[in-house]
């Protein structure tokens, strides 16, 4: 009897394997994006009951009518696994219970009121067989049931989420490298010196597997066939050196690479994608790559409008500031102008003497040039400050910026009686930038601090203002020995529209913080109440302004 239970166990087993294996194949070969079929092959689910029913017929003629020494019974576990196709829980618990109820009729229609010990124990396996089968089916078709649901609700996210998502397959990619690596190639620049085209095969090596709704519609594409086709020859020349930087991510292994690039669709507009590349842990052959894409040309342009606006902003601030300074500038002006008229009576007098001295001639004449080309560098300066222009980067010294500024403003610093004084570092490392819009940050900063002190009550108006180098920036600081800025002032000083003075814009900070952000810097205040305010400027070594 125990021989015999263990074949019909055996046979139960085999088909067991062989139902299930029908049943999770398909789920697990489907993907999140290709899976819109239900779990299971719909040609087994839609023929499943008949067999099933063929088969609990079947095993019960045969339990009943043949004397065979086996428990043919336990094939009742067959029906109950096929009944995973097209029966819900409920309907299994059922079926599976019909099994049962059909083995003790069997048993009862062949034994009748005789009870021999090996047939009970054949009727007893077959019986805990088919009730295990029936409660292991439950477990499975509640877990199908979940992972169903599961699938589903991925599969909305991934249709229909805002980021647009393409699944690749990198494999011909990764084969490629590969040989390169077991070449002794060292680094992708190498590749590059050595195969300058091998990006495009890199493109082309790449295949797409899947995208979802939103991708398609940024590329404005049919189907997912069409977009696979057309996607190498949408990355332009152009930005083939961001592809080359991509390279050396999978080069190196990396998990996932974040950079933005420009695209031309198949109609010739041109977007710009910020794309996220996702190199699961678990896949080293990169078969499956996920690559997240979100169109920021509307923010891209948005920000271009609100610089063009900032910039516009900042010229009619700096034409603002200028007008106030009018006395200041005039009597810039006029010392170098008054200069020129000196120089020049001197030098005629010297000429219309009975023997000329052309020497004092010559002196003067230089002095006439000097005070000449300083007028014109003030005016240089002014005009550089009030003419409306696009950003101009280039090397500047930080050092000649302040030096400039405080000579402009001496005027103001003369009238409010203050000392100013100078700590600047030498040998400063220039920085990448617009000169204008710098000398503009600094011209805020002490005008400000400049009328900071000359609402003090008294005490010492002294100006201070200092730079110095650090591991990767130029750091100024410009101090003054005002009231301070009181705490609750402190957290608002940089916002737009605020300020404390009666007749002022609020302006002046906030386009200070615009334009050091532009140039990768930052500024900060430090103040104790009656005890001044510190303003540091921070700008980092080569940085292109933004």
């Amino acid at each position: 009897m125990r021989e015999a239970s263990r074949n019909t166990a055996a046979i139960a087993r085999k088909f067991s394997d062989i139902a299930l294996l029908k049943i999770v194949q398909p789920c697990s070969q489907s993907g999140i994006a290709r899976s819109t079929r239900p779990y299971g092959d719909n040609s087994l689910s839609r023929f499943s009951p008949v067999a099933a029913a063929l088969i609990a017929v079947a095993v019960f003629l045969l339990d009943t009518l043949t004397t065979f020494d086996i428990a043919i019974a336990v094939l009742y576990v067959v029906v109950v696994l096929l009944s995973l196709n097209f029966a819900n829980q409920t309907q299994l618990v059922a079926i599976g219970a019909g099994c049962m109820g059909l083995t003790l009729l069997s048993f009862l229609l062949s034994h009748g009121l005789e009870l021999p010990a090996e047939s009970i124990g054949r009727c007893f396996v077959s019986l805990a067989a088919t009730g295990i089968t029936t409660f292991l089916a439950f477990r499975v078709k509640a877990a199908i049931g979940i992972l169903e649901d599961s699938e589903q609700r991925y599969r909305s996210i991934f249709l229909a989420t805002g980021v647009g998502i393409l699944q690749m397959d990198f494999t011909g990619l990764k084969t490629a490298i590969d040989k390169y690596k077991t070449d002794g190639v060292q680094s992708i620049e190498d590749i590059e010196n050595l195969d300058s085209g091998f990006v495009r095969k890199a493109l082309r090596s790449i295949k797409l597997i899947n995208a979802n709704n939103t991708a398609l519609n940024m590329f404005n594409m049919p189907d997912i066939d069409r977009l696979g086709t057309l996607l190498p020859a949408l990355v332009s020349s152009e930005v083939e050196r961001k592809v080359w930087n991509f390279l050396a991510s999978i080069w190196a292994g990396n998990h996932s690479y974040e950079a933005e690039t420009v695209i031309r669709t198949s109609q010739g507009r041109q977007l710009i994608f910020l794309y996220n590349v996702a190199v699961p842990p678990d896949r080293p052959t990169l078969d499956m790559v996920l690559i997240s894409i979100m169109d920021v040309t509307a923010r891209r342009e948005a920000e271009n409008e609100l610089d063009v606006a900032r910039s516009q902003l900042a010229h009619v601030t700096r034409i603002a500031t200028l007008g106030e300074l009018t006395v200041s500038i005039a009597h810039e002006l006029n010392q170098p102008l008054a200069a020129v008229v000196t120089n020049g009576g001197a030098g005629l007098r010297w000429l219309r003497r009975d023997v000329p001295d052309l020497k004092k001639v010559e002196s003067s004449i230089e002095g006439m040039v000097a005070d000449a080309t300083r007028a014109s560098e003030v005016i240089k300066h002014l005009r550089g400050l009030s003419v409306k222009s696009s950003p101009n980067p280039v090397n500047v010294n930080l050092n000649e910026v302040a030096e400039e500024t405080v000579a402009l403003l001496q005027r103001e610093i003369d009238v409010n009686q203050v000392t100013s004084r100078f700590d600047l570092a030498d040998h400063l490392p220039e920085i990448h930038g617009d000169r204008v819009q710098l000398q503009q940050v600094v011209l805020n900063l002490i005008l400000n601090a400049i009328q900071a002190m000359a609402h003090a009550p008294g005490g010492r108006r002294e100006l201070l203002v200092k730079s110095l180098s650090e591991e990767a920036a130029v750091v100024l600081r410009i101090q003054d020995t005002g009231p301070g800025i009181p705490p609750e002032v402190r957290d608002r000083l940089f916002d737009p529209f605020y300020t404390t003075k009666p007749d002022g814009m609020g302006m002046g900070l906030s386009i200070c913080r615009s334009i050091l952000t532009a140039h990768g810097g930052s500024i900060n205040a430090t103040s104790e109440p009656g005890a001044g305010t510190t303003f540091e400027v921070t700008i980092p070594f080569n940085k292109e302004v933004g």
